[in-house]
């Protein structure tokens, strides 16, 4: 659950706390390198003690008993995770910035609602909701820190994340505090929450999402979504009205991939086509293109031509295999084309390259050359097999068959 702004209407807070449930899963589904046990025993271990760092929000008391005087779980009660969540959100209304959409570029803190044992929170929870940090820095360019909030609704501690270089983070956090009044002086813990969500988005260092390129100036609108080696944006050109694609990379890693994509995208577009995407502006880790597409619900005759002639034109006049056909590759415009994205693994014919692409989808004879470390033959036919395996992946979606990542198998890069 997020903790951002305070919302005054209740009934309108249990609607919005079921989306940001979904868009925390969604932001946070890319898979990641450590567990969050991991995660946590780190920031345990490497993290480092702070005192609060904001000048606290002066707090007028009403004549009504604190918010937290009595809940749920003091005096030996043991109610259910629900249970503490549902108090929880009774008092406290989870949202982003007043008047913007929920939205991970308008993100300013997070938090969870986590029980403790032996005093304390597992290192799961702590890994958890350090993550949630991560991701929300991962996806605004721009920010140097956020932070997150643990807490079970009688203490609290607050966690800062920073970034450092390739995406890296250090983190700091400050002492437990309680948030349940003994005395009629407002606890540290509840200065604390209050302070955060009532600051300015300056003293919390949140910055309008934009990025730079040669000297034009994007501003990011709304994520899209994130892949194995991106993050989407839509976003606008300055001075200019009509919507763009911002692809930007997540790490060094992959600055290969956007390399690949760009030199194959100045290649292919020669060929004007309205099934390709088009490059407009681009640096090592970022490209920015057109169309602005949607998600593919289904498809038409005419796609499956446009996309078998679209094919046939690059196999035969640029020598290049797509290598990554599967339905999330295959996107719409607002004229109804559908666009064949997603360059960057592509491969020259018959070059000695390592292999990356869509694995659930790659003809036998290619996984039969995985398996035995042999050098895989880059032709025509993986895209033909890879496009008619991904078009009965889209009509029957078998549950059995999971999206393979190439962070959990790096055993898939081979010769």
């Amino acid at each position: 659950m997020l903790f951002i702004f305070v919302k005054e209407e209740v009934s309108e807070l249990r609607r919005e706390v079921k989306k940001v449930r979904y868009f925390a899963e969604v932001w946070l589904s890319s898979p990641g390198i450590d567990t969050e046990t991991e995660k946590g025993k780190r920031v345990v271990t490497h993290g480092t003690e702070m005192d609060f760092p904001l000048q606290l929000t002066q707090i007028r008391r009403r004549n009504s008993h604190g918010k937290f005087q009595k809940p749920p779980n003091l005096s030996g009660a043991k109610p259910s995770d629900d249970e503490i969540q549902e108090y929880f959100m009774d008092e406290y209304f989870v949202f982003v910035q007043k008047g913007r959409p929920l939205d991970p570029l308008n993100v300013v803190a997070v938090g969870e609602i986590r029980k403790r044992t032996d005093n304390n929170f597992k290192n799961a929870d702590i890994g958890h909701a350090v993550a949630f940090g991560e991701k929300v820095l991962q996806l605004q360019p721009r920010r140097q820190y956020v932070y997150a909030v643990l807490t079970d609704c009688i203490i609290i501690r607050i966690y800062r994340i920073t970034r450092e270089d390739n995406n890296r983070f250090s983190y700091r956090y400050m002492a437990f505090e309680s948030l349940t009044y003994n005395t009629s002086e407002p606890p540290n813990g509840w200065k604390y929450l209050v302070t955060i969500m009532q600051n300015s988005l300056d003293q919390l260092e949140w910055v309008e999402p934009s990025i730079n390129l040669d000297g034009n100036t994007i501003t990011l609108v709304r994520f899209i979504s994130s892949g194995r080696t991106s993050i989407v944006y839509k976003g606008i050109l300055e001075n200019g009205d009509s919507s763009v694609v911002v692809k930007k990379a997540k790490n060094e890693e992959y600055l290969s991939c956007f390399i690949n994509e760009k030199n194959v995208l100045t290649r292919l577009s020669d060929l004007n086509s309205p099934y390709l995407p088009k490059l407009l502006l681009s640096n090592d880790d970022t490209l920015v293109m057109t169309p602005l597409c949607t998600k593919v619900n289904n498809l038409q005759i005419k796609d499956i031509e446009n996309i078998i002639e679209t094919l046939k034109t690059v196999h035969s006049n640029f020598q290049l295999v797509h290598m990554d056909l599967q339905k999330y590759n295959f996107l719409r415009d607002n004229d109804g084309n559908i666009l064949i994205t997603d360059w960057g693994y592509s491969k020259t014919q018959g070059e000695n390259a390592l292999f990356a692409g869509a694995l659930e989808c790659m003809p036998d004879n290619v996984l039969r050359s995985l398996i035995n470390d042999e050098q895989i033959n880059y032709d025509p036919t993986i895209d033909l097999i890879c496009l008619v395996r991904s078009l009965y992946l889209m009509l029957h979606q078998p549950s059995s068959i999971e999206r393979i990542s190439f962070n959990m198998v790096p055993e898939n890069f081979k010769r």
